[in-house]
């Protein structure tokens, strides 16, 4: 019998853990169709040789309770990609201040002292939030189903908090985890619980010393195209440069229908849409009134001769929070003795500072302005300046070779073209004719949101991404909740093709939770008290 052909439509990470664990099986086909020149979606950096600098859309910390993903490199070969994370730095740019959390070790409550302490936190304020993070440990099912529908801010009651611990519940798990005060209660509150309290890590984690985050020890492209190396060996056909328009049924199979006409006439027995939330929804496989939301999150990369005065603190294998950073800005500095040992760095740029802003829509603290009202060059000022770097005669050496995502965002005046795409956003027209396009958001999922499932109203066609809902009860963001949305697409296909296959699922899950009902009896005696203590 002639193998069941399967195209996969969408090579980033969830698309790519699909179509690995479809090539398990010798009985199909598996054809990747990808809209750009590589594979990798949100995932992509490289090393741009004519520029001289490392590119990227965005750098990536990944938690040990990672397991689909880890099992996916691990049986590719690649968890050796992984180098783990010493420690996070918090700091604030306005008093210097700030605190290394050990990643090798969980959070105690002598690190929560240490942020309270150093950041002026309210004691009060931080000790209802633990109280309302171990409530949820014990909600049920119906109160989980109401916090689905719920926006974060209410539930946790954030505008009743003082400033400075606002500051730090909405500017970390901004950073962190691209929940927002207005993303469902139900997955803020699991971000909350996952960073906080004990959970069960991945049985595959790279080698080496360990530690509770790892990061890429190289740009991210390279682990993407060892991926597709395997992929390739394994008989799988990667198509570039192809969008799709349109699912066309023929009969029990699907035509695809693309812009270019390349796959036009092909048959195949099942598709996986591993695409972004505006595609799926552009073909009618979401039953939405409208596209869900996004929201812009992009990062920068400044090559530097030398480190600054003002980021020397955060040399070597740290992943650094700014606290008061207007526009959300994580950052890692690169060089050899760093997360990249072996990577070979321009002799005039030994040092290279990546930082991801996941809040550009507010002002920043140089020009008062949102990055979409930036040009290049102030926007790239403005993330220097509000990471510390005060004098402008040193921003500007660094800003010459510095760019802002060029994977995904493009400043233009040959905008139009764009209009055509789903996934393209614009920022306002600037006097010149020019304005920011964003070609691939972050999907952050809103109260409003309806729950969207690998199993589409079509046969044979179904869904893998980050707007994907996935198994198990504390949700983990982003990669790792791609990947198992595309093990889980996988494993949909198979048992719809009548194919025995074996995909284990295993997700995070709370440890010892013994000592958290403890915890949580500890902490009502303590709030009780708390409660009538004046805050700050």
């Amino acid at each position: 019998m002639a193998n069941k052909q399967i195209v996969v439509v969408g090579g980033g990470i969830s698309g790519l853990v699909s179509a690995f664990e479809l090539s398990e099986h010798d009985d199909v086909d598996v054809t990747v169709l990808e809209a750009d020149s590589e594979c990798g979606g949100k995932m992509r950096g490289y090393f741009n040789a004519e520029s001289q600098r490392f590119e990227e859309h965005s750098i990536r910390a990944l938690s040990s309770t990672y397991y689909s993903l880890f099992n996916i490199f691990a049986r590719a070969g690649i968890l050796d990609y992984l180098e783990p994370v010493a420690e996070y730095n918090f700091y604030e740019r306005a008093t210097g201040k700030h605190v290394g959390v050990d990643r090798t070790t969980s959070i105690d409550s002598g690190t929560v002292r240490d942020l309270v302490e150093t950041f002026d936190l309210s004691v009060p304020d931080m000790i209802h939030l633990a109280q309302k993070i171990l409530r949820h440990v014990n909600a049920s099912d119906d109160e989980r189903e109401r916090m689905a529908h719920q926006k974060a801010g209410d539930v946790i009651g954030v505008d009743d908090f003082s400033p400075a611990t606002q500051q730090f519940i909405i500017n970390w798990f901004g950073i962190l985890t691209g929940a927002r005060m207005h993303s469902k209660a139900v997955d803020i509150m699991d971000s909350f619980l996952l960073m906080f309290m004990p959970m069960t890590e991945s049985p595959q984690l790279p080698p080496g010393g360990h530690s509770k985050s790892y990061c890429f020890n190289r740009p991210t492209s390279d682990a993407v195209a060892a991926l597709v190396d395997i992929l390739s060996s394994r008989g799988v056909k990667f198509v570039y440069d192809t969008r799709l328009t349109n699912l066309a049924p023929r009969g029990e199979q699907y035509e695809i229908h693309t812009g270019s006409g390349t796959m036009d006439g092909n048959l195949f027995d099942a598709v996986v849409m591993a695409v972004p939330h505006e595609v799926m929804w552009s073909v009618g496989l979401i039953d939405s009134a409208r596209p869900f939301s996004d929201e812009w999150s992009f990062g920068s990369q400044f090559p530097m001769a030398a480190l600054p005065e003002a980021l020397v603190p955060f040399a070597g294998r740290s992943y650094n929070l700014c606290f008061d950073a207007p526009w959300n800005i994580v950052f890692q500095i690169q060089h050899n003795g760093s997360f990249w040992n072996d990577v070979e760095f321009p002799h005039s740029a030994p040092y290279s500072l990546s930082a991801t802003c996941s809040s550009p829509h507010n002002k920043g603290s140089l020009h008062g302005k949102a990055f979409m009202d930036c040009t290049p060059d102030e926007a790239l000022h403005e993330i220097l300046f509000q990471l510390g770097i005060d004098d402008e005669v040193e921003r500007a050496e660094i800003v010459l070779r510095a760019v802002s995502d060029p994977v995904y965002l493009e400043f233009t005046a040959d905008w139009e073209p764009y209009a055509q795409v789903e996934t393209a956003e614009f920022g306002r027209k600037h006097v010149d004719g020019r304005r920011w396009v964003n070609k691939s958001q972050i999907y952050v999922r809103s109260a409003d949101d309806p729950q969207v499932g690998p199993v589409t109203k079509l046969p044979g066609v179904f869904l893998a991404g980050e707007v994907v809902t996935v198994p198990g009860k504390w949700k983990i963001p982003t990669m790792e909740q791609a990947a198992v949305s595309g093990r889980q697409a996988a494993s949909s296909t198979l048992e719809y093709l009548n194919i025995q296959h074996r995909i284990n699922i295993e997700v995070a899950e709370l440890a010892r939770t013994a000592r958290a009902r403890w915890a949580s009896a500890l902490l009502r005696g303590v709030t009780a008290i708390t409660d009538n203590l004046p805050r700050r």
